[in-house]
């Protein structure tokens, strides 16, 4: 979950029990009202952002660009939990409480100035097409996310397989928060998270190559 784990939430600075059952991401995959949809470059990527905050409904975001690598490759790569740590600021330690084939449960060490926090995500995965995640506590508030992967059809004559991602997530803080610095802190977080996932996708694909595997 190379980039699954924007820092936005750890401003709420919460440590949370995971909650049990299906995790509900329907209403943050369709196009949310009144959204603000940006086209931008990350490095030299192809990027399309799109957001929303709102004091009632809550903070929405979200990033959509193309993998150049192959579905499952994309899959495993996006599924690497145990690699959080190494590309985000704060977490200092990554277990796992729950791990099933479709189902985990981590538990995160994040460390916030002076004060060590631990914070619990549910995960359910629908391999290779989807990965949702949720994040709960009634004292802060909730955090879901949803990552659909697709794989691009027919791509262009001598390129490589590429794979359509959709990161899309909602944050809705249970306490008066500032949501314009908020929305800033999460869209920071999910480009440069992007950016560093698309070139571990590209250093993937390179060392395949030069092994001279397909």
């Amino acid at each position: 979950m190379r980039f699954l784990v924007p820092l936005a939430l750890i401003v709420l600075l919460a440590a949370a029990p995971a909650a049990a059952g299906t995790i509900d991401t329907a209403f943050i995959e369709q196009p949310w009202p009144k959204q603000r949809i940006r086209e931008t470059e990350v490095g030299r990527y192809p990027v399309r952002w799109r957001q929303r905050a709102s004091k009632q409904d809550g903070i929405f975001a979200g990033v959509r660009f193309q993998a150049p690598r192959d579905r499952q490759t994309v899959w495993t790569l996006a599924n690497d939990y145990e690699d959080i740590g190494t590309i985000t600021p704060g977490i200092v330690a990554v277990r796992y409480v729950e791990q099933e084939p479709t189902r985990q449960v981590i538990e995160m060490d994040v460390k916030i100035l002076w004060k060590m926090l631990t914070l619990t995500f549910e995960i359910e995965q629908d391999p290779p097409n989807a990965i949702r995640f949720r994040w709960a506590d009634r004292r802060f508030g909730e955090y879901r996310g949803v990552c659909v992967f697709r794989e691009v059809a027919d791509p262009a004559e001598g390129a490589m397989a590429a794979t359509d991602v959709e990161l899309s997530t909602w944050l809705k803080p249970s306490r008066p928060v500032l949501m314009g610095l908020l929305l800033g802190v999460e869209r920071m977080t999910l480009l440069r998270a992007t950016r560093e996932f698309l070139e571990a996708c590209d250093g993937n694909a390179g060392s395949r190559k030069a092994s001279g595997r397909r």
